[in-house]
């Protein structure tokens, strides 16, 4: 029953190779057609990286490279295109999964198809001038256009609602893990920071930018845990029937394994009990039981979509972010504009008083 629950959490690695890899050569085949072209600007993810307990550095991929670990030595574009192509051909393309990011040493196809997208634009760096920006977990804006602003539910935020309606009753991750967030503002003036300087620079050198908060400005998953308990406490959302819904301390799992034990213990012995009496009892109570097996499922969605960034051990290097950040500071533009400078950042307070109203304000209106 346990492994049932886990297929909703699926991504369709055919959708990830179209989006993350075909587009990015699209858009290269496309730039190289342009005849006044200073620089393409790819956005990519500071996830490509592994999840090692050390300093991540901004360094390119090289086509067919694999990370430490891999099962295969070596990644063929492709060859990986042609799986798709053939497993299209089946209907199978689903169950692909994340098997083929695992093999090469990814977590998910998310990351493992960025990074093919990267591999195919470093290998035409020469032809054109090209940027690849990184960025980490990025949240509702810091202050542009308003402080709070977001567009529908982006990555953690749906832990939050989940626990804010109350059918989440747990924090999952590691309590020395660092979690890596941006605000989405700061990501869009680093974007334009990044293609002012190097639109006039002659050089073909492929550059990489990580945008992100772990080396300068750290906050850990427990911090962001308690944060969360702190507003909704303070805050509570609102049900259908218009009752104020409390939410208590979530429990903090602190593995993947403690997780699925969590879930054994504590839910699936009633959603077993009430799938028992539903049939015992001609279906009367078949409305509570799917409630309570659609709660389940998702809060195994959320963790097998959660895990490669809650238990991330890596920090983000950002040496050449600094040095853009330099070059803004000693240029005679207004810095406030175009800030992106994670130190100006004061958790309790963004959290507090933008992110979580923001997501209340934007994401759940």
């Amino acid at each position: 029953m346990f492994d049932r629950l886990k297929v909703g959490y699926v991504k369709r690695y055919d959708i990830a190779m179209d989006i993350n890899v075909s587009g990015a050569m699209h858009v290269l085949n496309f730039a190289k057609k342009c005849s006044k072209l200073k620089l393409l600007l790819h956005v990519s993810t500071a996830f490509v990286h592994e999840s090692r307990p050390e300093l991540l550095l901004e360094k390119p991929f090289h086509m067919g490279e694999t990370l430490k670990g891999a099962k295969a030595s070596y990644l063929d574009i492709e060859a990986e295109k042609k799986l798709v192509e053939e497993t299209k051909t089946r209907l199978q393309a689903q169950n692909i999964t994340d098997k083929e990011a695992i093999w090469h040493g990814w977590v998910n196809t998310y990351s493992y198809t960025k990074a093919m997208g990267e591999m195919l634009l470093e290998n035409f760096k020469d032809n054109i001038k090209v940027i690849v920006l990184r960025p980490t977990i990025i949240t509702s804006t810091f202050k542009e256009p308003f402080p709070g602003w977001t567009e529908g539910l982006r990555t953690l935020d749906s832990l939050f609602v989940a626990y804010a309606k109350g059918t989440l009753k747990f924090f999952l991750g590691d309590p020395g893990s660092i979690l890596d967030v941006i605000p989405g503002d700061m990501v869009v003036n680093s974007i334009l920071v990044a293609m002012a300087i190097h639109s006039q620079k002659p050089s073909h050198e492929l550059i990489i930018y990580q945008v992100g908060s772990s080396l300068r400005n750290p906050i850990k998953c427990t911090e962001v845990k308690e944060l969360m308990y702190k507003y909704l406490n303070n805050n509570p959302l609102i049900d259908n029937k218009g009752k104020l819904i409390k939410v208590g301390n979530p429990t903090l799992v602190s593995s993947i394994t403690s997780f699925h034990r969590y879930i054994w213990i504590r839910y699936l012995p009633f959603l077993k009990m009430l799938k028992l009496l539903n049939l015992i009892f001609c279906n009367h109570f078949e409305s509570l039981y799917e409630n309570s097996r659609r709660k389940i499922n998702r809060a195994v969605q959320l963790a097998e979509l959660y895990k490669p960034y809650v238990f991330f051990q890596g920090i983000f290097d950002d040496a050449n972010t600094e040095n853009l950040r330099m070059a803004i500071r000693q240029s005679n533009v207004n810095t406030e504009m175009f800030e992106f400078d994670t130190k100006s950042i004061q958790w309790e307070d963004y959290f507090i008083n933008t992110h979580f109203p923001g997501i209340v304000k934007y994401a759940l209106k």
